[in-house]
């Protein structure tokens, strides 16, 4: 549990100041929520540090190295680091960098149900925002609906796919009931 608040309070750190893209509330409420679900879905302790932990070298100036010296496990900061883009954020990576990224997802069950789960949770923050950005939600459907049906069939956890496909539903039916 030492490691669990630990890797809390190191995000909430990193996070401080920032907050959920198109809503008025602190960033820390996305991994925090991912951690729950993945808690729920009964992933392991280094799942749940993970989920934490997987925006924060995404977000900051905080390196690999500097989570190592922290003290978290090897396997915690694998997951982290499975679910973290290394291209540019709002960069469209190339074909052959989400190739690699999906794939190296897909070959860890428990990457696989961490990156469902912290879409899970946008697919919710997104569906909050249709009325004031539309467009953005839109996009935002259709690239899920593109590019997570192979995460969504080879995850195993009934969990995580039930909620996935909970909230991917709550984003359908938010963004045709605002048509």
């Amino acid at each position: 549990m030492e490691d669990i608040l630990r890797a809390a309070t190191v995000a909430a750190a990193v996070h401080a100041g920032q907050t959920r893209r198109g809503l008025d509330e602190p960033y820390i409420n996305h991994p925090l929520r991912v951690a729950h679900h993945a808690a729920r879905a009964g992933l392991g302790h280094d799942a749940v540090i993970a989920a934490l932990l997987h925006d924060v070298v995404e977000d900051s100036t905080r390196t690999w190295d500097d989570l190592r010296a922290e003290g978290f496990t090897p396997r915690a900061l694998e997951l982290a680091r499975l679910l973290t883009k290394w291209w540019e954020s709002g960069d469209e990576p190339a074909d052959a960098d989400k190739a690699t990224y999906y794939a190296r997802i897909l070959a860890d069950n428990d990457a696989l149900a961490l990156k469902l789960l912290d879409r899970t949770d946008n697919l919710q923050d997104t569906a909050r925002i249709v009325a004031a950005r539309r467009e953005f939600a839109e996009r935002y459907l259709r690239k899920t609906r593109r590019e997570f049906p192979p995460l969504r069939e080879a995850c195993r956890n009934p969990y995580v796919r039930r909620v996935f496909d909970e909230r991917l539903a709550l984003l359908e039916k938010t963004i045709e009931k605002k048509r």
